[in-house]
């Protein structure tokens, strides 16, 4: 294959198996970093509250909020591997700009390189505010995978919080770095109630 034809092939992580995926991941020099990492996580997040909302489902089966949680963990399943490939993209703008050596450029690359951090951030919260809701009402059987799905995004949220911090820190906009931390920190500041709340509905269970 000649080196034009190559320029033209893009890599697709999302639609590759176990082993593939995290030895990319793995690789200093690969095409991966913690943001593809955050959105694998939480995806399988959503994949565990999917899980649990099929078995409460077989007692809920038909109800409209029941379908309505179905329906969005699911999306947010799908949603979270397209993210995958989705930060490996908004990082090639930083690599650019780092690789042309112009601080202007790597300055500007920056936010949207930590793009897809604040997103996962964003949709792990969201999918907590969906799992507290079907907690009222799921099943014995249903805990184990609801308690699972809130640490699995709660190891998304923290993964992604350090990556965007990272970003932010190497910017020689003081103000910027310092919103990114403080958000980021009152983010979890608000979640963690509910997060201890759930779990603590899950102890019971067990």
């Amino acid at each position: 294959m000649d080196e034009q034809k190559k320029k033209f092939i893009i890599e697709i992580f999302r639609k590759k198996d176990p082993e593939e995926l995290t030895s990319a991941l793995a690789d200093p020099d690969g095409k991966l970093d913690i943001g593809s990492a955050a959105a694998l996580c939480g995806a399988e997040a959503c994949a565990m509250a999917l899980r649990g909302a099929r078995i409460a489902a077989k007692e809920h089966s038909g109800e409209e909020r029941m379908e309505y949680l179905l329906r969005n963990f699911d999306k947010l399943r799908s949603y979270m591997v397209y993210l995958i490939d989705e930060d490996v993209k908004g990082r090639n703008i930083m690599k650019r700009a780092i690789k042309e050596g112009d601080p202007q450029k790597i300055e500007a690359a920056r936010e949207p390189a930590a793009a897809i951090s604040d997103e996962v951030i964003c949709q792990m919260i969201n999918l907590v505010d969906l799992i507290e809701e079907l907690s009222v009402f799921a099943p014995k059987e249903s805990a184990i995978y609801l308690g699972s799905a809130v640490e699995f995004a709660l190891s998304s949220i923290r993964s992604a919080r350090l990556f965007a911090v990272h970003l932010a820190r190497g910017s020689s906009d003081d103000t910027y770095s310092f919103i990114v931390r403080r958000e980021n920190e009152i983010r979890m500041e608000a979640l963690l109630p509910k997060t201890e709340k759930i779990l603590a509905w899950v102890e019971e269970q067990l």
